[in-house]
């Protein structure tokens, strides 16, 4: 069975129809899904948060883009598959 389709994936594997790659965040938060043991990970680069031009001097820009930097640095260990969520 294959498809590109993320969701299809996942529900493919938890009725047991193989394995799929992916995220940590998703993976580890399913408690039907268990890593392939032996397997590593695989960090695919970095996450940017693009603004337009001028528009990031702006308060409401500056705001919201702090927020979303500390929501996602307090999340790193998770998004990088450091740890598993259902702990």
């Amino acid at each position: 069975f294959r498809t590109t389709d993320g969701e299809a994936q996942i529900v493919a594997v938890r009725q047991g129809l193989g394995m799929t790659t992916l995220p940590c965040f998703i993976g580890d938060a399913d408690p039907l899904l268990v890593r392939v043991p032996g397997t590593e990970l695989h960090m695919y680069g970095t996450l940017w948060l693009l603004t337009q031009g001028e528009t990031r001097k702006t308060k409401r820009v500056r705001l919201f883009t702090e927020f979303v930097s500390r929501r996602l640095a307090a999340h790193a260990p998770l998004l990088a598959g450091l740890s598993i969520s259902r702990d």
